[in-house]
């Protein structure tokens, strides 16, 4: 699995990598897969091909290809599961596509035992092919793997593309990510045991994960490491265009912050308020000394097909403070690129984050940073 091919190769014989789970609408995420292509390309060689599943609401990636043409995306089971392509009259067509993640690995199977039996629809085998194709599987960096970000829509459907790879004898590694918090009646640790256990690697980037993977998975295997997160070999590079008002006083601050999912609250629209009211605080403080001002930034921007933004947080703390300070804060809205993220926070004297990787791309851009913990991941920062 170690040999370096070589990019003269025919396209038969060149190293094939699958990484599964991304989710690019978020600009740490695609940062963690930027970063991860270089690596990847480092140890197999330039000419390795490289794919990478997306996590999207719908089966084309649109803009991001436009935004990363350097990244091969590809459907995810998922996108299987939810074919917006089968036509409302295919009620057969409909109704089987939601048995995906019993057929995927099923079909994995049938293949290794050469039966020629095909169980899957036309975008399924698509991307089982790849699968069967590929030299080696990668988890994505990041936090999937969660109570809070991997709803009950996708746990089976994912856990079904691990088992695959791993019945078609395909080297798995989940590659420097945070695992848990689970909830108390999360079947996710259930589920990821038996595959987490038969992994090539579990690469955890926080001390925290290396404990959830151990106790609260209960994987007892010895293919646990702790690594970094790989965003942090990200380049900086000057954004192509001005993101906010030139620098106008001797202190910038960045600010970077979310909308949290306040996991275990039994009020988490309340303390989502309190949060932003306290943020706007904060920013009427930090203004009242000196000449100072506030650019505010988030790594999870208003984009088409994305699933979630942050944006709008951002725009209601400002409207929170003051209309006399408000001239003194700037809120970058739309695609940032994180290589061009890194560069306009790291120029600021100190960076504000609740985001983790709000603080990992302003330190890699040279900005000191105060992280405010909200998941055990950003203690481990």
């Amino acid at each position: 699995m170690t040999e370096t091919r070589s990019n003269n190769l025919p396209e038969s014989q060149r190293f094939e990598i699958l990484i599964v789970d991304n989710v690019v609408s978020n600009a740490g995420d695609a940062a963690i897969v930027l970063a991860m292509k270089s690596s990847l390309e480092e140890a197999f060689g330039p000419g390795a091909a490289i794919r990478n599943c997306f996590c999207g609401s719908t089966s084309d990636p649109g803009v991001y290809g436009d935004f990363y043409p350097d990244l091969n995306f590809i459907r995810t089971l998922w996108h299987c599961e939810n074919d917006w392509s089968i036509p409302k009259w295919n009620i057969f067509g409909r109704v089987i596509r939601k048995s995906a993640a019993v057929r995927f690995p099923l079909q994995a199977r049938l293949f290794k035992r050469g039966l020629p039996l095909r169980i899957l629809l036309p975008n399924e085998w698509n991307l089982f092919q790849l699968f069967a194709k590929s030299d080696l599987v990668v988890v994505t960096g990041g936090a999937p793997l969660c109570t809070s970000w991997t709803p009950a829509s996708l746990r089976k459907l994912r856990v079904a593309q691990y088992n695959a790879a791993l019945i078609l004898h395909k080297p798995l590694v989940f590659y420097s990510q945070s695992f848990g918090p689970f909830a108390a009646d999360d079947d996710l640790p259930v589920l990821l045991r038996p595959v987490m256990e038969q992994a090539l690697a579990i690469l955890c980037r926080d001390a925290a994960s290396v404990e959830v993977v151990q106790n609260v998975i209960g994987v007892k295997a010895d293919n646990i490491h702790q690594t970094i997160d790989e965003a942090l070999l990200i380049e900086p590079r000057q954004p192509s265009h001005e993101l906010a008002r030139p620098r106008s006083a001797d202190i910038r601050i960045g600010l970077c912050v979310h909308q949290w999912n306040w996991f275990g609250e039994t009020e988490p629209v309340a303390k989502q308020c309190d949060f932003e009211r306290r943020i706007a605080k904060v920013c009427e403080q930090l203004l009242a000394v000196g000449q100072r001002q506030i650019v505010m930034l988030t790594t999870h921007q208003k984009i088409p097909t994305a699933m979630h933004s942050d944006e709008e947080v951002s725009d209601r703390i400002f409207e929170l403070v003051s209309a006399d300070s408000q001239h003194r804060v700037s809120v970058v809205r739309d695609f940032v690129h994180p290589c061009e993220f890194a560069h306009f926070m790291g120029e600021c004297d100190v960076v504000l984050t609740s985001r983790l990787h709000g603080g990992i791309l302003s330190l890699v851009g040279g900005a000191p940073i105060v992280a405010l913990e909200y998941e055990p991941k950003t203690r481990g920062l």
